[in-house]
């Protein structure tokens, strides 16, 4: 399927309902919001980061029905995640169902990627049309399975080296969701204080296993 013409699609951040997000097995240092928000996604040590292995499940809400067209994701070449499985409009997803259900369309990812600077990978447009929820697995990162370390001192995220973090944790510095949000037939997208009240919600972030 032809990806749809990106010109009039921007980031749909603000259209994100923040406190009726989550990501189960975050790390609680390096959270969800690490990756998402606007002031956060250029800051050397904030970042998303898994907790007891490699696998994450986001659960994004937004405050209206949206059109996604592509997703934007960055992170070290050997952490950022290797695949996506993006299920939209599906409630109740957890780690089992986001492996053994079928997925409104999986994303096997490169290094190229998800380099900084990267351009967003297109998604099939006609399958995410009216979404108002999108749940996203990450089964693995790129990274070798026999790599351990001990320490991660802080270096800049476009300087991250092979060795920065264990094959265990994926790592995502960056996370954009791109679209149009569908208009209300008052031609009124959101008013001020809906953008103003999703902005100022929390993240929230769970054990893995625990909604």
């Amino acid at each position: 399927l032809a990806a749809a013409p990106m010109a009039q699609h921007s980031d749909l951040l603000e259209f994100i309902d923040l406190r009726q997000c989550e990501c189960l097995n975050a790390s609680k240092d390096h959270t969800f919001r690490h990756c998402m928000e606007l002031e956060s996604r250029d800051k050397e040590d904030l970042f998303l980061q898994s907790d007891c292995d490699e696998e994450l499940l986001i659960h994004i809400t937004f405050m209206q029905g949206v059109r996604l067209a592509a997703i934007k994701l960055e992170g070290p070449a050997d952490s950022a995640p290797s695949s996506l499985r993006l299920f939209a409009n599906r409630i109740g997803i957890d780690f089992d169902a986001a492996k053994a259900e079928t997925p409104t369309q999986s994303l096997q990812l490169t290094a190229n990627n998800v380099a900084s600077g990267s351009s967003p990978v297109d998604l099939r447009f006609v399958l995410f049309q009216n979404v108002t929820t999108l749940s996203i697995f990450v089964g693995g990162n790129l990274g070798d399975s026999g790599r351990r370390i001990i320490s991660k001192p802080p270096v800049p995220k476009n300087s991250w080296q092979a060795d920065q973090f264990s094959a265990d944790e994926t790592i995502i510095s960056k996370l954009c969701l791109i679209g149009v949000p569908i208009v209300h037939a008052d031609g009124l997208k959101r008013s001020t204080d809906q953008q103003a009240s999703a902005t100022a919600g929390d993240w929230g972030s769970s054990p893995k296993g625990i909604s």
